[in-house]
């Protein structure tokens, strides 16, 4: 695209900034664009309006903009659904979101869209279990129907996999329901929970009209009268009355695939402390976020409270953060011992790290971003597990630790401590 193409862009968000408010939680949505060179970035920080987008973009001139139709927990660097290694990502919600393009582009198809559209809300403002939350012009061939699901209890199962397994079900059946009633949606969007949608207030790369937010009672009025009211920049293609039909081409090898290009990174800031027993050779502590494997809340802490009995871990103190736990068993063990106890409980890449470097290093505090923003408060929860004395000394450092991260241990004067009291601590840097 053209220079001229890059300027109108710059122009057109400076005078029409994205307006975020009527998306619940933006900034746990994942965003992509595509650049005017055709490269496909992935934002690699969190967007809450319009300010944070235009930091996340950076000198990129964006030529098209998506949001997710999902809710995360942690948006950023989401694995496949297919990964294995990584654990489950946890989807908080998902928009029901109806795409209904009529191709090819011509004011024609646009009123068929249209029209499909009012009768699609029409007939869906019946059920009960969802509510509509904003419709949208897609800034080509057709509009982006948005719901509410009221129905909470499936965003409730504990287990991630299943959780996303059991919302692609539902919205499956809500898709086959409203094709089964004769409604042309695009069938590969509403069922899909990894599915990015063009995000309103966003120019269309192709067409140069902006992604719209628009009424029930705009999308009702005459084409021509909704057209009026839809920004486009000043080189917008001007759509034809009725679509023409494509010439034919001759036939052209298929082009290599350009590989995908991530956005730069943005630098992390926390506190770490070290598992190592400080002025001791081989000692470490039981120091670790609960795995995702474990679950989460409650069923996370059953898990822990189980390794802590088998293992004769005595009273560990445990924080909170979000969804998260961590956990610390303050006990200066041998740290064959500890590798062993991780291996058992199928934590191996954490047992691997240990023994490799024979310590590790365990974030302590909220992650605050180069904004100066701060993730969700890391809070104490309190000390648990198996009131018994100790087989092993205390760590002095992290008793200290502890005592730094609000949690109060009671310690009998006569308990055997083991190291230096002053705890080993970083600040971590993380791109």
């Amino acid at each position: 695209m053209s220079e001229e193409r890059s300027k109108e862009l710059h122009s057109h968000y400076a005078q029409h900034p994205i307006d975020f408010t009527w998306i619940p939680s933006p900034n746990q949505h994942s965003y992509r664009w595509r650049t005017i060179e055709g490269r496909w970035v992935t934002a690699r920080r969190r967007i809450r309006n319009h300010q944070t987008l235009t930091k996340a973009i950076g000198k990129d001139v964006v030529s098209d903009l998506y949001i997710s139709t999902s809710r995360w927990l942690d948006p950023i660097d989401l694995p496949r659904l297919r990964d294995k290694e990584q654990p489950h990502p946890i989807l908080l919600d998902h928009l029901i979101v109806f795409d209904i393009d009529v191709a090819p582009l011509s004011l024609k198809n646009l009123e068929k869209a249209r029209t499909i559209a009012v009768d699609l809300q029409d007939y869906l403002v019946r059920d009960t279990s969802i509510e509509f939350l904003s419709c949208s012009f897609s800034g080509s061939k057709g509009f982006h129907l948005f719901y509410v699901d009221l129905d909470r209890d499936k965003f409730a199962i504990e287990n991630p996999k299943e959780r996303e397994e059991v919302v692609r079900e539902n919205r499956k059946q809500l898709l086959t329901r409203v094709i089964e009633e004769g409604f042309e949606v695009d069938q590969k969007v509403t069922a899909d929970t990894r599915r990015i949608i063009r995000l309103p207030g966003s120019i269309h790369g192709k067409t140069g009209y902006q992604c719209t937010l628009i009424t029930l009672d705009q999308l009702k009025k005459p084409l021509k009268d909704m057209l009026k009211d839809i920004p486009r920049i000043d080189s917008a293609q001007k759509i034809p009355k009725r679509a023409r039909k494509p010439k034919k081409r001759a036939k052209k090898k298929p082009k290599q695939r350009k590989p995908e290009v991530e956005t730069r990174s943005v630098q992390q800031y926390m506190v770490e402390a070290s598992t190592h027993v400080p002025g001791t050779k081989d000692r470490s502590v039981i120091f670790f976020w609960l795995p995702y494997s474990w679950g989460i809340g409650e069923k996370a802490m059953e898990s822990a409270l189980e390794m802590i009995n088998d293992e004769n871990l005595g009273m560990c103190s445990f924080w909170q953060q979000g969804e998260r736990i961590l956990m610390l068993c303050p006990l200066a063990l041998p740290r064959p011992q500890v590798v062993k106890i991780f291996k058992s409980y199928g934590m191996s890449k954490r047992a691997s790290v240990l023994k490799e470097r024979e310590h590790d290093w365990i974030r302590i505090s909220n992650i605050m971003d180069e904004d100066a923003d701060w993730a969700v408060e890391l809070e104490p929860i309190g000390i648990y597990g198996k009131n018994q004395p100790p087989t092993q000394s205390y760590s002095s450092s992290h008793l200290e630790l502890e005592m730094r991260m609000s949690i109060h241990r009671q310690i009998d004067p006569s308990t055997t401590l083991s190291g230096t009291p002053e705890p080993s601590l970083r600040i971590a840097v993380r791109e």
